[in-house]
């Protein structure tokens, strides 16, 4: 998580400067900070480690407490009975009784080892939310980005049509224009206004889009001040297939769920097994006897006869299950066959996993190539721009020619933005994929 600390810190360092601009740090801490399955990933994590205990695995010995007060008045005319006539008989005792399970079959040990993979489960879960709560971000936060520059883009060419507006008012006040040719630029004039209406509204758009994965609840007018760029670098494909192996959250969560079930393979076995326990309890009584009658002997009432009992056990219990019509066995057998499965399964997700990476990684150098040729194209056609400008001013090309070089312009450059930002995306997914964001 080391990127994480360092996002974390060069978050809070632009708190303490009273910045409002936003950069690629900032969002991705106040992501991270805010996210509301980031926070129930941690409960979740929090959860795991307190249910695993040594206790809950059956390693401990259980004690329970008991109590009794009783009292009955018996009125009995029964001839065969030993007392006849009314008595009361009550009492009032505690026990406490404790069972220890020394062995069963190992699946204590078992048990444990469930509860730790089940903390492990839940932190590698908060990894792979932290994974894709990064790209998600990095991908918005360039869109915001990529939107801004498009609109950049389209300020230039409005700025050529208004010049040209003016140059052409000023031609036609002079007679050697007309008004056919100052409606064609003032037709472009206002196209260009209009997509540069639409132009804002998407960026607007890529804003709240943003905001709201950082779980922002009022909208901050951030400002945005950095720039699509690109490092281009070579790409390593045999340290980028490792780390595919070693770091992506779907093989991991595979190789988990694999794990889990070799525990339970282990479970079906030691039901073969037999189980010991110890067991033992102490019980204390206070009971009390009174007889309502006479004592023909002596004429007196019979006294009330109190009696105290301590009593005390101690023992120990073997189970074992020699045959139960194959059913163990049956179990056993499919707990290896799962096992069987889930390597299969992981094997078929790498290979899956390797395809995607071949494919993002060719797809990266393909954009490198288009990037080389949009920078190619924006000389051209700047070149062009000024060429057909100058021609349009001794009067060589129509209006029509020039809006014609100009859009040439306009799409070249819109290529050159779009393609460094289609880099920025599939090496966000190439990071994405072998679990780069989440370490």
């Amino acid at each position: 998580m080391k990127y994480t600390y360092i996002i974390l810190l060069s978050f809070f360092s632009s708190l303490l400067a009273g910045q409002q601009e936003m950069t690629l740090e900032k969002a991705l801490a106040i992501g991270l900070e805010n996210n509301f399955g980031i926070k129930i990933a941690d409960k979740a994590i929090l959860i795991a480690e307190n249910n695993n205990t040594w206790a809950r695995a059956g390693r401990t010995p259980t004690i329970d407490l008991g109590g009794s007060f009783s009292n009955n008045f018996v009125n009995d005319n029964n001839p065969a009975s030993f007392l006849q006539g009314t008595y009361y008989n009550g009492s009032l005792g505690a026990t406490a009784n404790a069972n220890w399970v020394l062995y069963n079959g190992g699946r204590i040990a078992l048990n444990k080892e469930q509860l730790n993979l089940a903390v492990n489960q839940e932190q590698l879960n908060k990894s792979s939310d932290i994974n894709l709560l990064f790209r998600t971000i990095y991908q918005q936060y360039y869109e915001v980005i990529f939107q801004q520059e498009q609109l950049e883009v389209l300020n230039k060419v409005l700025t050529l049509s208004q010049d040209r507006l003016a140059y052409e008012t000023t031609k036609k006040e002079f007679g050697s224009s007309n008004s056919y040719n100052l409606l064609q630029f003032e037709t472009a004039l206002l196209a260009d206004t209009n997509a540069i209406i639409s132009q804002e509204q998407r960026i607007e758009v890529a804003k709240r889009n943003l905001n709201n994965t950082l779980d922002l609840e009022d909208y901050e007018p951030y400002i945005y001040t950095d720039r699509l760029s690109i490092t281009t670098e070579d790409i390593d494909e045999e340290k980028l297939k490792k780390s595919l192996s070693e770091d992506n959250y779907t093989l991991k969560s595979l190789q988990m769920i694999a794990a889990l079930n070799q525990l339970n393979t282990g479970l079906a076995k030691s039901a073969t097994r037999p189980t010991v326990s110890v067991s033992g309890g102490i019980g204390f009584a206070k009971n009390g006897f009174k007889f309502f009658a006479d004592d023909p002997n002596t004429g007196d009432p019979f006294p009330f006869l109190p009696s105290t009992r301590f009593t005390g056990n101690i023992g120990a219990n073997l189970s074992w299950n020699l045959y139960d019509g194959g059913v163990r066995r049956d179990d056993i057998q499919s707990a290896k066959m799962q096992e069987e499965i889930d390597q299969l399964t992981i094997i078929e997700a790498k290979a899956e996993l390797n395809n995607q990476l071949d494919i993002l990684i060719d797809n990266y150098y393909n954009q490198l190539e288009i990037l080389k040729l949009t920078d190619r194209q924006i000389r051209v056609t700047q070149q062009n721009l000024d060429i057909t400008e100058e021609r349009f001013k001794s009067g060589q090309l129509t209006s029509l020619d020039y809006r014609n070089v100009q859009n040439q312009y306009l799409n070249a450059a819109y290529s050159k933005v779009g393609a460094i930002y289609s880099l920025l995306v599939t090496k966000s997914e190439i990071d994405f994929l072998v679990g780069m964001f989440g370490e």
